[in-house]
């Protein structure tokens, strides 16, 4: 009978558990559970057992993405660069737990994923985003996701402290972790049972605290716009405190750095890599729109990609900002509070994990880059490491079974053929990956399928669809002069435009719920005209765009008969 035993000999051991790598290491795996760990050779290894010569390589556990956004065909980007767990922050939950168990069952290649379904919030914008209306139905509702087989749960924007508390409690009383994406101070949510929190949200807000600075954070009304621009007005003075209180909390903290990328200055290095990764025939599955999004990086809040400023100049339009309003100099100044906050919560002891937001980047090699921004922000190369593996398993709630290379956990480990404690780039250097016992297969296959597919297009990453609710007049007289209507709904951006039947018309956006349009006089003739809003989208993409409902507008003539 085969022992169906694999043996890693002579590699550089981090084990995740932050002590002095074990020189000269063995790990013997067995099935798919780390059987033994020893420094030096492991004994007699029975004659059928697969060796794997690790000499010169450092051995690591398997990384872990703690913020992704699932989609179809992501599976090999994550495993070619050692990411063998994932959490997924919200789809369909019966999508995602079909997701999940075909991975777990062999059926197709992808890390393991962890899932909460949509989550909570305080309005649904989605089917499958549930809303409680009080702390009674916020505790059913978790009760039933937990019979249905979540991970976790999650709470999103404006979710009261009230209902926070409810589903903490229980989910906590289940053994289950409760996270949140926050838009307010994190310190009452730490209180009310939230275990963490996505992008750092809500920790700049703790800290601003000085009537100067709350009227700056009032004044950005875009919500992506504002989870970044907070940390502009962050104010240091207040920065031990709140980790005082994330630190005796336990409270884990997924700053989500690598989103900075792109408006600081990476974009470039980033699209020449990425290109480099999507050349390969393998990838030939990926489609048009995904890889835009990657090599254009077009993330919501960066608006189109454009030449350097001259030396000096101040940029307030869509090169260098956050929804085409926010300067790139508030980004850097942010970017820099950021940091710092990371690091002195990294020296307190505090519990900080990687996440990406994949797939708006490139999955699997982004959570090498977020591991490298840890490390510029401060952390050791080590503590960046543990980060990826266990605190981020701690964060699962795997801490028990992933995370570090120890007996009797499963056997998810990496091989590299650098050492990222002389230098964390070097955690790019994968060679072997290993997951649940089992060498997994790095190329890319042109044939790689997902049998499953996700049940919607709409898309988290690019402008979601305008609703058009109100005009402030719907009917004109043939040739009478320019007219300006005011515009009411919700969802709209500084790149919305304004449609008249298919002729666009001088736009200005005002706020997220507000427009003017001028209609030129030109375009005014007698008949019903839909008016529509047009919402921005790269390289003219539709499905990266969005289009609103219509409201009817009709021309006639005047009351003679005759055009005024």
């Amino acid at each position: 009978m085969a022992s169906h035993m694999l043996v890693i000999q002579g590699g550089r051991l981090i084990d995740g558990n932050g002590g002095k790598p074990v020189d000269n290491a063995t790990v013997v795996i067995e099935k798919n559970r780390i059987k033994r760990v020893a420094s030096g050779p492991a004994g007699a290894i029975p004659q059928d057992a697969t060796v794997i010569d690790a000499r010169g390589k450092t051995i690591l556990p398997g990384l872990i993405d703690n913020h992704i956004h699932h989609r179809d065909l992501l599976g090999e980007l994550f495993l070619a660069f050692g990411v063998t767990s994932v959490r997924d922050l919200g789809n369909h939950l019966e999508w995602i737990l079909a997701q999940r168990d075909a991975v777990n069952g062999g059926r197709f290649a992808g890390p393991r994923i962890f899932c909460a379904g949509g989550g909570f919030y305080a309005r649904a914008s989605a089917p499958h985003q549930q809303v409680p209306k009080d702390p009674a139905e916020a505790k059913q509702m978790v009760k039933a996701l937990i019979k249905r087989g979540v991970d976790y749960v999650k709470t999103h924007l404006h979710v009261s402290l009230e209902i926070t508390r409810a589903l903490a409690e229980e989910a906590h009383a289940a053994g289950f972790k409760t996270l949140g994406h926050l838009d307010t101070s994190i310190l009452p949510y730490a209180e009310a049972g939230i275990d963490g929190v996505e992008h750092a949200s809500g920790c700049a807000e703790a800290t601003i605290r000085s009537a100067q600075g709350l009227a700056n954070l009032a004044s950005v009304k875009l919500w992506l716009a504002k989870f970044l621009a907070c940390w502009t007005f962050a104010e240091r003075e207040h920065y031990a405190e709140v980790i005082d209180l994330l630190t005796k909390k336990g409270t884990f903290i997924e700053p989500t750095m690598v989103l900075w990328g792109a408006p600081l200055g990476m974009r470039e290095q980033w699209e020449r890599e990425d290109y480099e990764i999507l050349k390969s025939s393998g990838l030939s599955y990926v489609p048009e729109n995904l890889r835009l999004q990657w090599l254009d990086h077009y993330y919501l809040a960066y608006g189109a990609r454009a030449e350097p400023a001259p030396a000096q100049e101040v940029v307030i339009g869509n090169r260098y900002s956050i929804y085409g309003i926010y300067p790139r100099d508030g980004l850097r100044v942010g970017f820099e509070r950021l940091q710092e906050f990371i690091a002195q919560l990294a020296r307190a002891g505090g519990k900080i994990v990687t996440g990406t937001d994949a797939a708006a980047v490139m999955p699997g090699i982004s959570l090498h880059r977020e591991m490298e921004f840890l490390v510029g922000a401060g952390l050791t190369p080590m503590q960046a490491i543990q980060s990826a593996t266990k605190v981020g398993a701690q964060y699962l709630g795997q801490e028990k079974e992933l995370g570090t290379i120890e007996e009797g956990k499963l056997a998810d480990l990496i091989i590299l053929s650098g050492d990222p404690l002389k230098d964390i780039r070097q955690s790019r250097t994968v060679e072997v990956v290993i997951k649940d016992g089992e060498v997994i297969d790095r190329a890319f296959h042109s044939s790689f399928t997902n049998p499953i597919p996700r049940p919607t297009g709409i898309e988290f990453y690019g402008y979601p669809i305008p609703r058009l609710e109100k005009v402030s007049r719907q009917v004109a007289v043939e040739n009478e002069a320019d007219i300006e209507l005011s515009i009411q709904g919700k969802d709209f951006f500084p790149g919305s435009v304004v449609y008249f039947g298919a002729s666009p018309v001088p736009t200005k956006f005002l706020n997220q719920q507000d427009l003017s349009a001028v209609i030129p006089r030109h375009l005014l003739r007698v008949g019903t005209v839909p008016l529509t809003i047009v919402n921005p989208r790269p390289h003219e993409f539709p499905n990266l765009g969005a289009t609103s409902n219509g409201l009817p507008f009709m021309v006639r003539f005047s009351s003679t008969g005759q055009a005024k």
